[in-house]
């Protein structure tokens, strides 16, 4: 029986590069031979869902590759996978198992101390050499067919999973020490939690952890590895982390010889979540996504890690506070305000966006965000250069066409405000049926005592119908005043619901 699927794989993946780039084309995949059984589930997978797939193989020049890919795509064109690593920069490329890289000058960046050119797959995706990508690409950086066998395995279960649980509702945190002078840390710091707080839907529950001794959300109870570790087990939609990195690890704790490193090449390998349910990561830091480097990238060894992200977008070489920050805003916006359906889709509206000289965005994020660059960016830089540096800098580590699964609204009414010790009555409705899910939160930062994160004040389960109304009168203790978010979540079998309302309790 398995002798028969990788025979129907191989014949699919034959077929597919037979056809080529014939018709309307939504995917480009480059596939050396070595890892065409392999690729046969995720190529089934994929056209199941109605995508246009044209396999072509991999070149040992990347320049022929780039050709090769633009001449495959067409006007519909918007992912390119890539499969294999990449070889080690500066050496010659073995196209039977690896897929090459493209590489572009150091501009801005060169102001930080970044090497003279960085490697960016994103460039494969620039079909007409405007420097503006057309298609968003990603990368499997697998040697082995059985690394890749694994990859696909862990891509389709993220995909097909029927998790629906509050981890779908949740974003972790995880902030290096600055380094950067105590005036730009604190801007950084601030303009982080801004984010965190201001441009993240209110119905999405944020952790942070600090690797600062001292700081209020720095975990004290034990190292901050293992800090780190208990709460990825816990479960989040996207995890990320800000701060200080190197190619196989993030900043050490202390920062010094003898600190212990956030994560590293050993540490991901502890990380451990079930493949249906593992977050998207994204890592604002230097050279985390060095797939060109002599050792496996962080970013790649997360990815390839059994307990790991599904997804990492990592910069190559040196990346810059504002050029990360402008990322992170642009992903945030395609994924939670115009919920794209694909992490692709999501990747390459933030790209868009950064490539724009005037911004579209009307909150005035992308003034805060300018504000920033004054601190930390050095004097003289044009801002839309290093914006468009950090969008050919940063690496998708994964499947470009990975579903995002977004939430149904719900529709909750409660009270404004109301008087200290006052009951008031909530009500919810759901478009979907399962479990309900309230919490009564404060504002993240405004408990001083015991764990920061733990700002829930209670909470209300129950099972809901879809369209039925859901009642209750609460009460909330009586030492609670000031701001309360009210966070509903609703667990359904093929889906799930979210939304938040805010209170004031006098």
């Amino acid at each position: 029986m398995i002798g028969n699927r990788i025979t129907i794989a191989a014949a699919t993946l034959l077929l597919l590069l037979v056809q080529g780039s014939a018709g309307a084309v939504d995917v480009v995949v480059v596939c050396p031979e070595k890892f065409d059984n392999s690729m046969g589930p995720w190529l089934e997978h994929r056209r199941g869902e109605g995508l246009e797939v044209c396999v072509i193989r991999s070149s040992g020049d990347a320049e022929s590759l780039r050709s090769a890919i633009a001449e495959a795509s067409g006007d519909q064109t918007r992912y390119v996978l890539l499969v294999g690593d990449a070889p080690v920069v500066g050496r010659p490329c073995n196209a039977t198992r690896q897929t090459p890289i493209l590489y572009s000058p150091s501009k801005v960046t060169a102001h930080w101390g970044s090497t003279p050119t960085f490697s960016s797959d994103m460039l494969f995706g620039d079909f007409d050499r405007d420097r503006i990508p057309e298609a968003v690409v990603g990368r499997l950086p697998v040697d082995e067919p059985e690394q890749l066998t694994r990859m696909i395995t862990r891509i389709i279960a993220r995909d097909t999973s029927n998790d629906f649980g509050p981890w779908r509702s949740k974003v972790q945190l995880v902030g290096g020490v600055g380094g950067f002078g105590a005036m730009a840390d604190g801007a950084i710091e601030s303009v982080t939690r801004t984010i965190v707080t201001g441009v993240l839907p209110p119905e999405t529950k944020t952790t942070v952890c600090y690797a600062s001794p001292g700081h209020r959300f720095f975990p004290a109870s034990k190292s901050f590895t293992d800090a780190v570790l208990d709460r990825y087990q816990q479960g989040s939609r996207f995890w990320v982390y800000a701060g200080h990195g190197q190619v196989t690890h993030l900043d050490r704790v202390p920062r010094s010889i003898n600190g212990t490193p956030v994560l590293d090449d050993r540490s991901v390998h502890r990380l451990s979540r079930p493949a249906g349910c593992s977050p998207i990561a994204v890592m604002l830091a230097c050279y985390t996504g060095a797939m060109d480097a002599p050792e496996d990238s962080i970013a790649e060894e997360m990815v390839l890690s059994e307990g790991g992200p599904i997804a990492v977008l990592a910069g190559s070489r040196v990346t810059m506070p504002y050029g990360n920050t402008t990322a992170a805003v642009g992903l945030i916006d395609g994924i939670f305000k115009q919920k794209l359906p694909r992490l692709g889709d999501a990747w390459l509206s933030a790209l868009s966006e950064m490539n724009r000289e005037v911004s579209e965005d009307t909150s005035g994020t992308r003034m805060m965000i300018d504000a920033l660059a004054t601190v930390v960016s050095p004097p003289g830089t044009d801002l839309v250069e290093e914006r468009r540096e950090h969008m050919m800098l940063y690496n998708l580590i994964g499947d470009p066409t990975l579903r995002l699964h977004h939430p149904h609204p719900l529709s909750i009414v409660i009270p404004s405000g109301h008087e200290l010790g006052e009951s008031f009555e909530l009500q919810i409705e759901s478009p979907i049926e399962g479990e309900l899910h309230v919490a009564f939160d404060r504002p993240l930062g405004s408990v001083t005592e015991g764990d920061p994160n733990e700002t829930t004040i209670i909470t209300i389960s129950s099972r809901v119908l879809a369209g039925q109304r859901f009642s209750r009168s609460v009460t909330l203790p009586a030492n609670v005043t000031g701001p309360v978010l009210v966070r509903a979540f609703v667990a359904g079998t093929e889906s799930w619901a979210s939304a938040a309302a805010r209170t004031i309790v006098r």
